[in-house]
């Protein structure tokens, strides 16, 4: 295959290997979408991985690691050893419980819809399409990488999390597969999260003899439910949600257990730190004092901040869209990603890299169909001019 110099690829030619790999990765998302992947069904994502793994050109073997008893990484290392590689990061697993939001994935105009299309098998796609036609131009040899495919990502990447930060220690650089935003942008910077427990301690007795104040668990529950939600600050893009609320047994029977799951996001940690001691000091702060409260960090995080280095990749990977005329614009992106780790160790990180998507996590989940392809074009092309380059 023809190139333009050592130092870039002909456009053209790699149109046209797209061109012609266009039905086969539409019928290799089509496949991840139909296999149900929910993060508790390891088996499904394990089917994933499986068919991520025989879709890679053939020098390159994804390897699963087990952590906890299950499958739950896999991943690959190809090109020159002596190069610190660029590590391409992307998630098999979906939110979609087997029952709910299953099946083939459906072509509605300029969309292709389906579960996990866009968060993110259609991430996945983009990655392996790349490899693909690399392997097509004789260049994947000399291109340093490393890939990384988790399948617990959306629960918060609880045992793959430190594995991932591993590999981002011995990397140059890093690209994660999430969707792409309005306008085809691109992830700079992303809101941190922390997730707790708020659990309550009442006083059981029969409803209908109880005299006096009662000491209900639930009555306790709400009103700290109504205080947390006044915490939410959108000038400060510090957002509060109770998402989950237990309690109770019978309903003859004052309550004397309730608890609450809460979520916090924002997109400094000292944000995060704040509204952490406003909560602490809330609970404490109960007129029903007397009953046991509990707050339980369980899960978190950080925020992802546009470090100089991460503007510096930015800046790299606009310039080399702009070669084949593709516009990138910046964003912050409100909701948190496997990124967020990877940066919080000084990974330089560019995410969003997937297919143009929206309304992920819902029942009409979908991608533009165009950017499949395009997403595709960059990143053989970013790959290819980001082999040497270090962050300054």
């Amino acid at each position: 295959m023809k190139m333009k110099s050592q130092n870039s690829l002909d456009p053209q030619e790699v149109k046209k290997i797209i061109g012609s790999l266009k039905g086969d990765l539409l019928v290799l998302l089509d496949k991840m979408v139909a296999i149900n992947s929910y993060s508790h069904n390891s088996e499904g994502v394990a089917q994933v991985a499986k068919v991520a793994g025989q879709a890679l050109p053939s020098p390159l073997q994804l390897q699963s690691l087990t952590i906890s008893g299950k499958e739950i990484l896999w991943t690959c290392r190809h090109g020159p050893f002596r190069k610190d590689p660029i590590l391409l990061v992307g998630h098999l697993d979906t939110v979609f419980p087997p029952g709910t939001f299953e099946g083939s994935m459906v072509f509605q105009d300029s969309y292709l819809l389906g579960p996990g299309v866009a968060d993110m098998k259609g991430g996945l796609v983009v990655i392996l399409g790349a490899l693909r036609v690399l392997d097509h131009l004789n260049l994947l040899a000399k291109i340093p990488l490393q890939l990384a495919f988790n399948g617990d990502e959306e629960i918060g990447s609880a045992c793959s999390g430190h594995e991932l930060e591993k590999l981002a220690r011995s990397s140059r650089l890093g690209f994660v597969f999430e969707c792409g935003g309005p306008e085809g942008s691109v992830v700079t910077s992303r809101r941190g999260l922390r997730r707790y427990l708020l659990e309550i301690q009442g006083e059981a007795g029969h409803s209908g003899t109880y005299q006096g104040a009662k000491k209900s668990a639930v009555v306790e529950l709400a009103d700290q439910i109504l205080r947390l939600e006044d915490l939410n600050d959108p000038e400060a893009e510090i957002s509060v949600n109770v998402g989950r609320v237990r309690g109770g047994t019978a309903v003859n029977i004052i309550p004397a257990e309730a608890e609450a799951e809460l979520e916090v996001r924002f997109f400094e940690e000292k944000r995060g730190d704040e509204i952490e001691k406003r909560i602490r000091t809330m609970v404490r702060s109960s007129p029903r004092s007397k009953l046991r409260i509990r707050l339980t960090h369980q899960h978190g995080r950080p925020a992802m901040s546009c470090t100089p280095a991460i503007s510096h990749l930015y800046q790299e990977t606009v310039r080399t869209a702009k070669k084949i005329d593709i516009e990138l614009p910046e964003e912050a992106r409100r909701g948190a990603s496997d990124a967020n780790l990877l940066a919080a160790i000084n990974l330089p990180i560019i995410d969003g890299l997937g297919p143009v998507g929206e309304m992920d996590h819902s029942e009409n989940e979908r991608i533009l169909k165009s950017s499949l392809f395009q997403r595709v074009e960059l990143l053989v092309h970013l790959l290819w001019d980001l082999r040497d380059w270090t962050p300054s």
